[in-house]
């Protein structure tokens, strides 16, 4: 098949987003918006380019290099004929629906955007110049540099702690396009009062994107990249080390802090947009216990640069004086001290060793004195006690860590039975997962099960990104993050044991083939911190809060409300399941009667053929009532098709099916008003009186398909206008006897 050149310009254009929302590939969203395949996570989608990359692979490309690659598992001497064939298909179907592909996929603005233009700086430097080159230290000459090519700006005067404070240095960060999209704002006095040991006051600006961070280049800078947690540790080591960073064609990258993964986002991101030759990442953070720990992450680093298809190798520099490059700087001294990553792990527990041991030697540095002087009687010690005794070792930190964690997820989820018997708890949990923040249905009960009155949460660095900052002393949330592949060696006695805990003996032998290797799925805990925790004020809440797709509880407008149920109408065209709204009544009224009296729904399926699903809808229903009862007939669909593994009986499945009805339609807006705790109570009776031990099973079933059907609403719903337009197949009237002499075998009603 021949096709112009126009037409393979609108086939470029094909969102590789949209077509795994077409074919049903499962992904997460991340922090800056990229996708990345939950059954592999190594390969990740940039809407915003509309590319993808495979770092484990070594690929990269468009729509077809995707379905070529990864869908259709294809190797790079297979012919892409099929891959064609399937990019030409989910073309006919965005024709079919009349979609403007230029328009297809945009990706969302966030709710807050940093804005340069809103950074108010001065046009004079002095202030800014005798800071870096009097207080810092640095070069009069490479500071003039800077202000020159616009790599440091003065600020004007802030207010902070209800006092005006001089000109700040503001360090504007650049994305790899070069586009300025944060920055850092690094003040220029010292209040030991307010910022203790640090003396001045460091803040990111709000908005600011965090996947990248302070940046400058030398030579080409597409070679090697270097992170720090500072800018001015940053400038230190750029000062000291020029020459050999012109040589090695080196990118320097402040990630103000310590999060050791947005350097390799940052990695990520170069290679992709800019094609960059990246072999090495030198981590030049402090040289202390948070340094080293940090840049650990870097030990378990294994990317391949798709562009030269070789592997980057990771190495650490600390200063031989001082704690950091500043402190060098100052110190008159320059060099760095090369290690290995392995090294750096050896490094971080001795460290560890010493903190450990520093605590044993001062063991009345943190007593409360108003512990009782009665001596306590002798009592078994638990295996966090017993550790915090005891000297650990990197592995035993991280797997005692583990336990803490895994006893407050198990204390939470011992919890789980209160939604058996308060109704009030049950439609927290329900409400709760109806604002639309799109945790999975364990996370939701987690959070609930721990902080029954959550609302809004985040984890400490994405509060911070906001602008805002948890409370002194607030007890985090526990999670599961996002699934990731975890290396693990398998040892003599048959332990498991992650690769980065591992012995260089141990690794040997791995290596060997002397002991075994497996990669395992692991769910790392994650700690959330809900808005309450934090200083966030009434005026921020508004921006901050999930935007609902539309809220039928204030818009009542007809077309909204068509386009909210014709969405639902969407979804269950993409299960495969055929929906009638009209002239189905006769069939409706023969069905039993429903606990709220005659049946207004049901869904059927072919016992012949179960690929077969229908849903029938009474035409008699109201916008609202059409919506919440779709809404539980595709519940059903989801959940109890005969393809369905579980058998409960109809009582859970009618629960199950309102349950996640109630979540879909709180989404919108619908609320069943008076009827509500009615509606509650009523379940929890049933799952009372039913006595099923596994009520967390049923509970997580019910609450995943209404999360699923909720971020379909938001991804084609905004504001109540459809994001996307499609056609709505008509269907003749004379297939309705086809389903009332076929589909008796399994029917859901309601």
């Amino acid at each position: 098949m021949r096709i112009s050149k126009a037409e393979r310009s609108q086939l470029k254009k094909l969102p590789i987003q949209g077509y795994c929302d077409w074919k049903g590939i499962a992904y997460n969203k991340t922090s800056s918006s990229d996708l990345r395949m939950i059954d592999h996570d190594s390969l990740v989608v940039r809407p915003k380019l509309n590319l993808f990359v495979w770092n484990s692979r070594g690929v990269k490309g468009d729509l077809i290099d995707f379905i070529h690659y990864y869908e259709l598992g294809k190797q790079d001497g297979d012919s892409r004929g099929e891959a064609f064939r399937n990019q030409l298909a989910y073309a006919r179907h965005v024709k079919g629906d009349k979609v403007d592909i230029d328009k297809l996929y945009q990706p969302k603005e966030p709710a807050y955007k940093f804005d340069y233009d809103k950074v108010y700086r001065t046009k004079e430097t002095q202030v800014a110049q005798d800071y870096l080159v009097k207080q810092r230290h640095l070069d009069p000459r490479f500071v003039a540099n800077l202000i020159q090519h616009g790599a440091v700006v003065q600020g004007s005067r802030y207010r902070e702690n209800d006092q005006m404070h001089q000109n700040p240095v503001i360090f504007p960060w650049r994305d790899v396009n070069g586009k300025i999209v944060g920055a850092d704002r690094q003040g220029t006095e010292q209040d030991f009062e307010h910022f203790k040991k640090r003396g001045t006051s460091k803040k990111v600006f709000a908005g600011s994107d965090t996947s990248t961070g302070y940046n400058i280049t030398f030579g080409k800078g597409n070679q090697t990249l270097v992170l720090f947690e500072s800018p001015i540790d940053l400038l230190s080591y750029a000062q000291q080390n020029h020459q050999e960073l012109t040589k090695n064609n080196a990118t320097l990258l402040s990630i103000s802090g310590t999060d050791a993964k947005r350097g390799a986002q940052f990695l990520n991101d170069s290679i992709g947009a800019k094609q960059a030759q990246f072999n090495k990442v030198i981590v030049a953070f402090d040289n202390d216990q948070a340094g080293f720990k940090a840049a650990d992450f870097y030990d378990r680093f294994q990317f391949k640069n798709p562009n030269t298809n070789e592997m980057i190798v990771a190495e650490r520099h600390v200063p031989i004086k001082g704690k950091d490059w500043n402190d060098q700087l100052k110190a008159g001294v320059s060099g760095y001290q090369t290690l290995s990553m392995g090294e750096n792990a050896k490094r971080l527990e001795q460290l560890s060793q010493l903190a450990a041991q520093e605590t044993q030697d001062n063991p009345f540095d943190n007593q409360d004195d108003r512990v009782s002087k009665v001596p306590a009687k002798n009592k078994a010690q638990t295996p966090f006690e017993q550790s915090a005794k005891t000297k650990m070792t990197k592995a035993q930190r991280r797997k005692d860590n583990a336990l803490k964690n895994k006893a407050i997820i198990k204390e939470a989820m011992g919890k789980v039975t209160a939604y058996q018997t308060d109704p009030s708890a049950l439609k927290k949990l329900l409400d709760f997962t109806a604002t639309g923040l799109n945790y999975s249905a364990r996370n939701s009960m987690l959070i609930q099960l721990q902080k029954p009155d959550a609302t809004l949460l985040k984890g400490y660095k994405q509060w911070s990104a906001d602008g805002i900052q948890v409370n002194k002393g607030e007890t985090g949330i526990k999670i599961f993050g996002a699934p990731v592949d975890l290396k693990t060696i398998i040892d003599t006695n048959g332990e498991r044991i992650r690769w980065a805990d591992a012995t260089p003996e141990q690794k040997n032998q791995a290596n060997t083939k002397q002991l075994p290797v497996q990669t395992i799925k692991h769910y790392p805990v994650e700690t959330l911190f809900d808005v309450r925790q934090t200083n966030a004020t009434t005026k921020q809440l508004p921006e901050l809060s999930p935007n609902r797709p539309i809220d039928l509880a204030t818009d009542k407008s007809p077309i909204h409300l068509d386009n909210a149920y014709k969405t639902l109408l969407k979804y269950a065209e993409a299960m495969k399941v055929t929906v009638y709204d009209q002239g189905v009544d006769d069939q409706l009224a023969k069905r039993p009667m429903t606990w709220q009296g005659q049946a207004k729904g049901a869904f059927l399926q072919s016992k012949s053929d179960p690929t077969k699903k229908y849903i029938l809808l009474r035409s008699d229903l109201t916008p609202t009532d059409k919506i919440h009862t779709l809404a539980h007939e595709v519940a059903h669909a989801k959940l109890h098709s005969a393809q369905s593994k579980d058998n409960w009986p109809t009582a859970i499945e009618e629960t199950q099916a309102e349950l996640s009805s109630y979540v879909i339609s709180k989404n919108l807006g619908i609320d069943p008003g008076q009827q509500s705790i009615a509606y509650i109570d009523n379940w929890s009776k049933k799952l009372k009186a039913l006595d099923v031990p596994q009520t967390g099973k049923i509970l997580n079933q019910a609450l995943q398909a209404s999360t699923d059907v909720t971020q379909y609403l938001s991804s084609h719903l905004e504001k109540g206008e459809k994001k996307q337009v499609r056609t709505k197949k008509v269907f003749k009237p004379d297939k309705l006897a086809v389903v009332e002499q076929n589909f008796q075998s399994t029917q859901r009603h309601r």
